[in-house]
């Protein structure tokens, strides 16, 4: 009796044993069961199914690659850019001939702008200087004609007016247009001084007319530069400006040289006006008709 007792409690306590074992197995599956869900979900398996991940739909809902559309063909052309190489070289020579003209002239140049802006007392004095040097006069007289052409050719350019095919003979074509209109200008003061008898006064305008040219074709190198190499739009502010300065430069000259030869001829305002519309703004009005309708 007592042994049959002994017996079932022994098995009793067997039975909760394996109770108390089999319990923590059972949590120990389940946590490895939910890790390996947590693996197959980085290898590409979606928790609580059995479906795998699918890249391409995810490729073909990207916004930034078109990875699966149709293929588009397009035929590459080289660029057809104009080389300013050969322009380059010839506004460094202009600047190298200032260069040359600032240094061996010092106080020419100087006195040029001087008188121009008239910051000396002494503006007679300073007169008779720059007109006896004759070799400076006549080298910065060079340097006005060849600045003024290079502008021309590049304004010639920009409104894309072709004067000849060939770009060495515009630009030729076009400092002779500026040579040819000042020394005929020049030789016609002379003889109007001669015929008329009123040399003091010519020789004062002649003066006046090619010191304002000589500060003008200093002027406009940093304008020649921005329209040889800048972009279209700073270009056209350089051109509008550039054309804003000449035009003040000329109504500065009206307004410089009519005093002096009123002083010699006693020439009226609107006489004097007269001359600077036939002398002064026809022949411009000229070439630039001459160059729209045959060019």
């Amino acid at each position: 009796m007592l042994f049959s007792v002994v017996t079932v409690f022994t098995n009793a306590q067997v039975k909760d044993s394996a109770l108390v074992i089999v319990k923590p197995a059972i949590a120990d599956s389940l946590k490895a069961d939910s890790i390996f869900a947590k693996k197959d979900s980085v290898t590409g398996v979606i928790p609580g199914s059995t479906r795998p991940f699918d890249k391409r739909t995810v490729l073909q809902s990207n916004l930034f690659f078109n990875l699966f559309g149709k293929g588009e063909y397009k035929i590459e052309e080289f660029a057809s850019g104009e080389r300013k190489d050969w322009l380059f070289y010839l506004m460094l020579a202009l600047l190298f001939f200032l260069a040359i003209l600032r240094i061996s002239y010092h106080k020419y140049f100087n006195n040029l702008f001087r008188l121009f802006f008239r910051t000396t007392l002494r503006q007679s004095q300073v007169k008779e200087q720059l007109v006896q040097s004759q070799l400076s006069n006549l080298l910065f007289n060079i340097f006005f004609f060849i600045a003024s052409g290079v502008y021309l050719f590049l304004l010639v350019r920009y409104y894309d007016i072709s004067i000849t095919s060939n770009k060495w003979r515009e630009l030729g074509t076009c400092f002779a247009l500026i040579t040819i209109l000042y020394t005929v200008k020049f030789a016609v003061l002379k003889a109007s001084g001669w015929v008329f008898g009123i040399k003091p006064a010519i020789e004062t305008y002649t003066f006046i007319v090619f010191l304002v040219n000589k500060v003008l074709g200093v002027l406009l190198i940093p304008f020649i530069i921005l329209m040889a190499f800048a972009a279209n739009n700073i270009a056209k502010i350089a051109l509008t400006l550039s054309l804003l300065m000449i035009v003040s430069m000329f109504i500065y000259r009206f307004v410089r040289s009519y005093l002096p030869i009123q002083n010699d001829i006693k020439v009226s305002r609107f006489h004097f006006f007269l001359y600077l519309c036939a002398f002064e703004i026809t022949p411009l009005l000229l070439i630039y008709k001459v160059l729209l309708k045959y060019f």
